[in-house]
């Protein structure tokens, strides 16, 4: 268990954090296991109950996701509450023990738990096959490569929930239960709260299992759709594994490409010439991948796909003010130091550095930043190699 003890916060956040195997065969049935693990516990048996009990014990808060880290999944269970010790109410901490293990040991796996969960789902999954910029993300993934992790969609997939049963979902809680639970707490507790939680940890160090996207062969696709405008994304591998010590240059990589306040694609392509509202990118982290996405016209497709290389080529040429290298290591900078004052970044930092078996302090996390230099970067940007081109498009004029 973690303890990040600290009384700069009026609220107390745990997060029970399990890591699962990331496939395809589990995925659907993954997402449906958190629908219903929200809607009622044996006690709380209904979303009425379940909000008056949480009502009832201060406004506490529980709340689910789910992230892939490459070729794992977390589970991740989140509660959040009033510090016991502001609480004049000897029954409080007793209250906060029994939601936690409504929650974490007592879902209701019933059929008409299961047959909402599976509607909500769909309409989640539907109005994301609506969403053009959601499509074409997926699409470009998907294409990356068919036999990697980042093809599968993290959300499910509606071919797999129209033939998804409950047990289906009960062998996935089985195996849910099983595998190893990690605690964070953020903020102040008493010692009977942190006994409690402290027994329900697994106390093992994390297995950490990713494979990076390997360099293919690029594959381009455009599929057409009644739409306003056209959405591309493209996925690149970039070869840099996050324990790497190419990763920070990456991230700096990242951010004057398409990230920064001041980045290359936005000046040159938006501002300069106007082909889009707004494009960007972002690390994919664990896989060792970047996506790129925009928006654009339709007939300015070839038009922006050529000046998103130009400006990746810059990066490996070293072509660009020294201005746009500075603003990305001082953005970087402060949101690191902002984060020591959000107890999630507190958490979320917390659990990277136990995934990934290291010790990092707050002031070495801001000198590997501040030492990146554009040599750096351009040896990440050698190693780019685009993997997928996705285009959401929208359909040509009919004269």
């Amino acid at each position: 268990m973690n303890y990040i003890q600290t009384q700069k916060f009026s609220d107390v956040y745990v997060s029970c954090k399990t890591m699962m195997p990331f496939n395809r065969n589990t995925i659907t049935a993954l997402n449906i296991l958190v629908y219903m693990m929200k809607a009622k516990t044996q006690k709380m048996n209904s979303k009425q109950k379940l909000a008056s009990t949480l009502n009832l014990a201060y406004g506490t808060k529980v709340s689910y996701g789910l992230t892939s880290y490459g070729d794992l999944i977390q589970v991740d269970v989140r509660f959040q509450f009033v510090r016991p010790d502001w609480i004049e109410d000897d029954s409080y901490v007793n209250k906060i023990k029994d939601i936690m293990d409504q929650v974490l040991y007592h879902s209701v796996l019933d059929e008409e738990n299961f047959k909402e969960s599976v509607y909500l789902l769909q309409n989640r999954l539907l109005a994301q096959m609506d969403d053009p910029a959601n499509l074409s993300c997926m699409y470009a993934f998907e294409m990356a490569h068919e036999k990697h992790s980042i093809s599968i969609p993290v959300q499910g997939s509606l071919k797999d929930l129209n033939k998804l049963t409950l047990e289906d979902v009960k062998q996935v809680y089985t195996l849910y239960m099983d595998m190893a639970k990690h605690f964070y707490i953020c903020g102040y507790i008493t010692q009977d709260l942190y006994d409690y939680i402290d027994s329900l940890d697994s106390h093992c160090a994390f297995i950490s299992e990713r494979t990076l996207l390997p360099k293919v062969e690029s594959s381009y696709k455009m599929y057409e759709k009644d739409i306003s405008q056209t959405c591309i994304s493209q996925v690149y591998s970039t070869g840099v594994d996050i324990s790497s010590l190419d990763y920070e240059a990456e991230l700096i990589l990242n951010s004057i490409l398409g990230q920064s306040q001041k980045n290359l694609m936005f000046d040159e392509i938006r501002e300069k010439n106007s082909l889009c509202y707004s494009i960007n990118s972002s690390v994919i982290r664990f896989d060792g991948a970047l996506l790129i996405h925009t928006g654009v016209n339709r007939k300015d497709v070839n038009k922006v796909l050529n000046l998103i290389e130009t400006q990746i080529d810059r990066l490996l040429n070293m072509d660009y003010d020294d201005s746009y290298l500075e603003i990305a290591k001082m953005d970087f900078k402060d949101r690191i130091i902002s984060g020591l004052d959000r107890p999630l970044s507190l958490i979320a930092q917390a659990f990277l550095d136990d995934l990934l078996h290291r010790e990092l302090t707050t002031e070495q996390r801001i000198e590997r930043i501040m030492q990146v230099t554009k040599e750096d970067i351009s040896r990440v940007a050698l190693q780019m190699n685009l993997a997928s081109v996705a285009i959401v498009a929208e359909k040509e004029n009919e004269l």
